[in-house]
């Protein structure tokens, strides 16, 4: 008869083990992330329309506070407005960001959608930052 008993203490603890990694596999299956919408003011005359401000799309995975300045309204500015005050429509670089443009496909591409992701950030987190740049179609001289 003990070892019934000892069996079914055994059986027991495993159950129990069973039922406490369960949850923690699960939970480290979902990534934290984080969403944030910045309204940021640009150098007048470079956007179509008379536009002087772009909204800049910011997705954080796995977010960390000793990074956070990576995603913080002052390096998101800084980021935007150094592809749009400079009316880049080529790939760049500014704050640890590359940034690269998707454009609109017309003969005389004006709309320019960035993707700008951090780059070699020895932290998991990671940020991407994405705006839409409609700037105004090039003169003809």
């Amino acid at each position: 008869m003990p070892d019934i008993r000892k069996a079914a203490a055994a059986a027991a603890v495993i159950a129990g083990l069973g039922a406490v990694a369960a949850p923690a596999t699960a939970g480290a299956a979902t990534i934290p992330t984080q969403s944030h919408t910045y309204h940021i003011a640009v150098k007048p005359g470079v956007l179509a329309g008379g536009q002087n401000q772009i909204t800049a799309n910011v997705k954080v995975a796995n977010p960390q506070a000793n990074v956070r300045r990576f995603w913080s309204r002052s390096t998101v500015q800084q980021v935007v407005r150094d592809g749009v005050d400079n009316n880049l429509q080529k790939p760049y670089m500014s704050q640890g960001f590359r940034c690269t443009p998707t454009l609109d496909g017309a003969m005389n591409a004006s709309t320019a959608r960035f993707t700008c992701k951090l780059q070699g950030a020895d932290t998991p987190t990671t940020v991407t930052v994405t705006f839409t740049a409609p700037y105004l179609p090039p003169t003809a001289n």
